[in-house]
């Protein structure tokens, strides 16, 4: 899955105080697969790295856009 993945979005970081989840080790595992992939941690319930997920959306919908345009 990560292999051919531009991103992940590890989500629910507002719980890491309370669950034994290694960030850490996470992203580590994915770049082992995909070494480029790009990743955000976000918390949807207090909106930490909600701005990054929006700013990262809106990027690839302008390329997308522009790939289009240019097909055109």
């Amino acid at each position: 899955m990560f292999a051919a993945s531009s991103l992940m979005v590890i989500n629910k970081i507002d719980l890491a105080p309370l669950l034994e989840f290694d960030f850490g080790k996470t992203i580590e595992y994915a770049r082992r697969v995909n070494p480029n992939i790009e990743v955000l941690l976000v918390s949807a319930r207090t909106g930490e790295g909600l701005g990054a997920l929006y700013a990262w959306i809106d990027r690839r919908a302008w390329h997308q856009r522009r790939a289009v345009e240019d097909i055109r």
